[in-house]
């Protein structure tokens, strides 16, 4: 992901507790990633793409809730959440190096939306349950709050069986300020909770999978050759300008990223 940095010894010895917690637990809340420049930029963001978005028109996604989809080419003010290397850093500890943006949106969860039905996001793909294909995060827009929604989590549940399925007990909300991350394992049974406050909570959703599986969203035909070749070139990787691995993803024999910024 781009340049390394040094780190100092304490600043491991954290990346090294929060590796063995998400392993552990299935997750891990790094709080107060965005500075506050980062975090007004991100939300007024956000406020403009949600301007005239309707509510959702199935349960799963919330009829009290608003979806924005296709974020790459009007990423803005979004990049260094996509990109942080913090977050990126447990994605690659979890997946390797190699991986790409799977489902990627913006969600707003306005006042009296109940709660979501519990779900594990790698779900959508026909693995094993302990083939770890998919590491999440979910940035708070807003503080998220047991009143406002708060995303539940089963801690733990990644290392469930297959058909077990989280009792209303086993559900923890993920209280955390605005500007932190909630990094996850996509087998962690989750879901969003019930807005009970008067405001709205705001998140972007950043799915990372395998690169050699098909991702939730369509990002090179949402983007668009031209759009693709706006970016930078790490979120083209993180799109799936890159190939998979040796003989896997080339277009007429040619690096994709090569090919792509030759045409």
């Amino acid at each position: 992901m781009g340049g390394r940095r040094a780190v100092p010894a304490a600043g491991k010895f954290a990346a090294m507790i929060e590796i063995a917690a998400l392993e552990a637990e299935g997750f891990v809340v790094l709080p107060g990633l965005l500075s506050d420049a980062q975090l007004a930029a991100a939300v007024r963001h956000a406020d403009s793409l949600l301007h005239g978005v309707d509510w959702s028109d199935n349960d799963f996604d919330g009829r009290r809730t608003r979806r924005v989809y296709s974020l790459l080419s009007r990423a803005g003010a979004f990049e260094p959440l996509l990109t942080h290397p913090e977050v990126h850093r447990l994605v690659a500890a979890r997946l390797g190096e190699a991986y790409q943006f799977g489902m990627l949106f913006l969600s707003a969860v306005d006042p009296g939306q109940g709660a979501q039905s519990p779900h594990f996001d790698a779900g959508v793909y026909p693995l094993p349950r302990d083939v770890e294909a998919e590491t999440n995060v979910i940035w708070a827009l807003d503080d998220f709050t047991v009143d406002n929604g708060a995303t539940l989590i089963a801690p733990g549940s990644h290392r469930w069986p297959p058909g077990r399925h989280p009792q209303p007990d086993e559900l923890v909300p993920a209280v955390m300020p605005a500007g932190s991350a909630l990094v996850y394992s996509g087998r962690l049974w989750h879901a969003a909770g019930h807005n009970r406050a008067g405001t709205t909570r705001r998140a972007l959703i950043g799915e990372h999978v395998l690169p050699w599986l098909r991702p939730a969203d369509n990002h090179i035909l949402a983007t668009g050759p031209d759009g693709l070749r706006s970016l930078t070139p790490e979120l083209r990787r993180l799109a799936g300008v890159a190939p998979a691995g040796e003989y896997l993803g080339f277009v007429g024999g040619q690096d994709p990223e090569q090919w792509l910024l030759s045409h």
